[in-house]
């Protein structure tokens, strides 16, 4: 049952055995399987649910409604970079662009090797990856589907000896619209509004809109229940609720679930929380063509390239809608007309870096979270590589000029001009920057002076509190999180199942 909170009492009490806040992609698989086994379970969505396909395609209403202070949030620091947020039932899996990867092994092992992690095994989340992609429906993209814009770089990638694949994703019906990250309009993309909340919801599970929960109730060391306030359309306070369950578990994401618990002053005698935030950073380049691309018809995230991997560095499609594209490229006033009249010969890709680098989230004074994260020197030589190779990929594949996320190295004209970028010293500020994966923020391990949650993901400080998202990853992940991200609610699940049938907390 998906109710918003409008249609409730002003005045809400209720229990459960386990309420779940957040409905992406740590909350709905955690509802959908704690139902499933039985348990009455209430799922808490701060936003509200939307009706994709009646936005007509009018991605400034989708940003403005469905991502979280309409796509403004934003790190502090050298450079700023903005982190794209949903708010709506469903979190952010309906504004991403639907790759689906596999927690590399070798990561978990070093996650393992660096903090414990007692009774946890890469191959418990083997099942866990094989019910996730059942559910979802994760392929291969086609080339049918794919579009011009990736075919077009796996053609240059060939050419340097490169090995570009179709990325698999959670979208079994595309069409090939283009638009993945301002929510499918064919609702081809089986994000967790369309999958697991609806599974949840069949299973007994309540989900409730439109609900802040805004404080934490702790009984003898105990979580016991939640509380919070309900949000108007206007996004006001309309009315308080209570629930009382045994289990709490967050799932508000790398940035919301720490700064939850720093807001309530809780789960923090490691000082850990809110710090050793990785955020997966990505720049883009965009390439000017003779011949008319049209990059904006099919999937803007479709091939990879996964060659310098071992290195950090990943590259992976992307494009955007001119409104979006025009004010994120390096140009002004006519040079700017003059490229945006251009943009049918236009082509992008994206260069993700697995960061080293790491920042820190707080409660800010106006009672929402400040982010502060800088770009390290290693992590900068990385980008400086990524943007370099992407640049000559393009090159092949005959692109006129190359439009870098590089200040001093706006427009690339030729390969020789990359001689000149290759030997100069780049700063962390010269690189233009944006970032999807926040996590790391209350990080596992067996050590409670070192780590958030244990193993099982419960935290070490409260029994019954446990967090399922990304922020429990242990470092940057390497890949795009949502299927790790799934798997490992999952597993948070499975042992709470199994600690209430052996168990029965009190």
């Amino acid at each position: 049952m998906i109710l918003d909170s409008n249609n409730l009492e002003k005045d809400f009490h209720a229990t459960a055995d386990a309420v779940v806040i957040g409905s992406g992609a740590g909350g709905a698989p955690m509802a959908y399987k704690l139902a499933s086994g039985g348990l009455k379970v209430i799922l808490l969505e701060e936003g509200k649910k939307f009706d994709i396909p009646s936005y007509k395609r009018n991605s400034w209403k989708v940003m403005r409604d469905i991502y979280r202070d309409s796509g403004t949030v934003l790190t502090l620091g050298a450079p700023s970079i903005p982190i794209p947020l949903g708010n709506a039932l469903g979190g952010t899996t309906i504004i991403n662009s639907g790759t689906c990867f596999r927690t590399p092994e070798k990561v978990f092992n070093e996650w393992k090797k660096d903090f414990g992690l007692s009774g946890f095994e890469y191959s418990h989340l083997i099942p866990h990856f094989e019910t996730i992609e059942k559910m979802i429906g994760v392929s291969d993209a086609t080339d049918e589907t794919v579009g011009s814009n990736n075919l077009l770089f796996a053609k240059g990638a060939k050419k340097l000896g490169l090995h570009p694949k179709p990325l698999p994703r959670n979208a079994p019906g595309c069409k090939g619209a283009g638009l993945c990250v301002f929510g499918c309009p064919n609702e081809a993309k089986t994000s967790m509004e369309r999958s697991f909340i609806p599974a949840a919801s069949d299973n007994g599970a309540t989900i409730i809109t439109s609900a802040r929960a805004e404080k934490l109730i702790v009984k003898n060391g105990k979580a016991r229940g939640i509380s919070g306030s309900f949000r108007s359309p206007e996004n006001k306070k309309s009315g308080k609720f209570t629930i009382e369950a045994k289990n709490i578990i967050l799932s508000c994401g790398a940035i919301y679930s720490p700064f939850f618990l720093l807001k309530n002053g809780l789960a923090n005698k490691s000082g850990q929380v809110g710090k050793n935030l990785h955020i997966h950073p990505a720049a883009k380049v965009v390439a000017l063509f003779e011949e008319t691309i049209n990059a904006w018809s099919g999937i803007p995230q479709g091939y990879y390239v996964d060659d310098y991997a071992s290195e950090g560095i990943m590259f992976e499609g992307f494009f955007l809608p001119p409104a979006f594209l025009s004010f994120t490229l390096p140009a002004f006033g006519m040079d700017l007309k003059n490229f945006m009249a251009d943009y049918s010969k236009m082509a992008g890709f994206g260069i993700m870096v697995t960061d080293s680098s790491h920042g820190r989230v707080i409660a800010g004074i106006d009672n929402s979270p400040m982010i502060f994260y800088s770009v390290n020197k290693a992590d900068t030589e990385k980008f400086k590589k990524g943007i370099e190779i992407a640049a000559r990929v393009y090159f092949e594949a005959g692109a006129i000029k190359v439009l870098m996320p590089l200040n001093g190295f706006d427009v690339i004209n030729n390969t020789d001009e990359l001689k000149i970028l290759h030997e100069a010293k780049i700063k962390p500020s010269h690189l233009e920057l944006s970032a999807f994966h926040p996590m790391g923020t209350c990080r596992m391990g067996d050590n409670p002076k070192n780590s958030v949650v244990n193993s099982f993901l419960e935290t070490h400080d409260i029994k019954n509190l446990f967090i399922a998202d990304a922020s429990v990853f242990s470092s940057s992940l390497g890949v795009n999180p949502q299927v790790s991200i799934m798997a490992f609610s999952l597993w948070c699940a499975e042992n709470i199942l199994k600690k209430i049938k052996n168990f029965s907390p009190s």
